[in-house]
């Protein structure tokens, strides 16, 4: 089709509230004359270019930036600022992507870097562009196998649009709906939120970052309706919520892992209604989510397939699991549907889609005699720390680098504070410090991946092959913690 989302909300209902910054508001129609300007300016500077990376902390600048890209027919590689100059630089290498729009100083080799456009008083006309077709690349953002390499994703507007409609209709979704957003632009959770406000019509209101003190009084003024958190933001929240609850707050949709039981029973007390979700990078954000009516009957469930999206459980051998004699047997959770990207930048893992186009998620899981899905562990190993995703094998190959240090394993504990954190366990060819061996992780990994306790063992557990048996370490008694 021609022209973009926003421009269709702009002629359809130019004066409808689309986009909230602190004390600004700006309707379809500003938001519109907005975009215009800032790819105005792009256009000049962004001669030729295919695919743009952005690095910025939430603000109205980037989301500005995003859409005028986007009219422009310009990919957007999402960074995110909490890594490491060395992390940054390999994504985008590999996404062979040689400039970065940031007000941020950032040392990198062979990067052009330019600011965030300034209004531009020429007119712009980006109404016979082909732009936002199904299967033109709109975003890209790195995810990592346990392998510990990062992997491009490449997420087309075809996803985003199937996984918008599906949102819609799970939440019933409707043009009064306001949806707050203090989940980072550059995550998933974050960016889905704009699609929901172009392609839905809804509004959004933006926050640079999380203060649960600010966004109950939010709450508490009837400013939103649906609101994304993962648990740790949800705690923090708790306190400030009035014993009622919030008047126009419908869902509180929640990422990041399991919610236990005790907030749960909190927020259930508060009159607050949590929808507990699964999804990922791949999948452009839930496919699968819990009825609140559902959430005490199904605790520790993620919830039933959304519309358009298919879900089978397979044992290691690759038989599909699904049948009702099936229930309860743990196995690969595979998903199909049009929100799941077809593949990784540069034919990387194509090994986790089948021939008839099942994608294999690395997680394992089982859904009950009723359909629910609920998930065992994330990609096998993987920690969620913070709604921050924590790759153990990335930390390891990190931590093997120190001359002390001869073998390392990393798992996840649970952490009230954060919903899991990392534990390191070493095998050590000299005496070390914590502080040394967290020293080295410098510029090498971003500070949420660091472990928060590191061990010395004298042995890593094995299996007869040879493979680290990581329950083992989860389940001995903890000693020998390095200080």
């Amino acid at each position: 089709m021609a022209g973009s989302w926003l421009q269709r909300q702009a002629q359809l209902h130019p004066e409808r509230p689309a986009f909230y910054w602190q004390n600004k508001g700006w309707s379809f129609a500003a938001l519109q004359a907005e975009v215009q300007q800032y790819a105005a300016y792009y256009e000049a500077h962004l001669i030729a270019a295919q695919r743009v990376a952005i690095y910025s902390e939430n603000k109205p600048e980037m989301v500005f930036t995003i859409l005028a890209l986007w009219a422009l027919g310009i990919e957007v590689q999402c960074l995110n600022t909490r890594l490491t100059n060395k992390e940054l630089a390999f994504q985008l290498q590999d996404a062979d992507c040689q400039l970065v729009i940031t007000d941020s100083r950032l040392d990198l080799a062979d990067v052009q870097l330019l600011p965030f456009g300034k209004k531009n008083a020429v007119a712009f006309d980006i109404e016979d562009r082909l732009v936002y077709q199904s299967n033109q690349i709109a975003s890209i953002m790195y995810t990592s196998g346990t392998t510990g390499k990062p992997k491009g994703v490449p997420q087309t507007f075809g996803n985003h649009q199937a996984s918008a409609k599906a949102t819609q209709q799970n939440l019933r979704i409707s043009e009064e709906d306001c949806w707050l957003c203090a989940v980072p632009l550059y995550h998933i959770s974050g960016l889905s939120i704009v699609l929901r406000m172009v392609q839905l019509g809804i509004s959004m209101r933006l926050y640079d970052r999380f203060d649960p003190k600010a966004m109950a009084a939010d709450l508490a003024n009837s400013k939103g309706t649906v609101v994304s958190l993962v648990s740790k933001m949800l705690r923090d929240m708790l306190p400030y919520v009035p014993q009622e609850g919030f008047l126009g707050l419908r869902y509180i949709l929640l990422g990041g892992g399991p919610i236990d039981r005790s907030l749960l029973e909190q927020c259930q007390h508060k009159q607050l209604s949590v929808i507990q979700s699964y999804g990922m990078t791949e999948t452009c954000s839930q496919v699968v989510a819990l009825p609140p009516a559902k959430a005490t009957a199904k605790l520790g469930a993620s919830g039933i397939p959304l519309k358009g999206v298919q879900l089978q459980i397979e044992d290691a051998k690759r038989h599909p699991a699904t049948a009702i004699n099936e229930a309860n047997r743990v196995g690969e959770i595979y998903l199909k549907g049009a929100a799941i990207v077809s593949s990784y930048l540069n034919a990387r893992g194509c090994e986790q889609w089948n021939q008839e186009g099942w994608f294999a998620t690395g997680d394992l899981g089982y859904l009950d005699e009723e359909g629910y899905l609920y998930v065992v562990s994330r990609s096998s190993e993987l920690i969620i720390s913070g709604g921050e995703n924590i790759y153990p094998a990335e930390v390891e190959q990190a931590l093997q680098q120190h001359p002390a240090v001869a073998e390392a394993a990393v798992v996840g504990q649970d952490n009230i504070q954060w919903g899991q954190e990392a534990v390191a366990f070493v095998v050590l060819k000299q005496a070390v410090s914590k502080q040394a061996l967290l020293d080295s992780l410098e510029n090498r990994l971003a500070h949420y991946k660091f472990p928060r306790h590191i061990y010395q063992i004298d042995a890593l557990p094995r299996t007869a092959s040879g493979k680290i048996i990581k329950r083992r370490l989860l389940s001995e008694e903890r000693v020998n913690e390095i200080e």
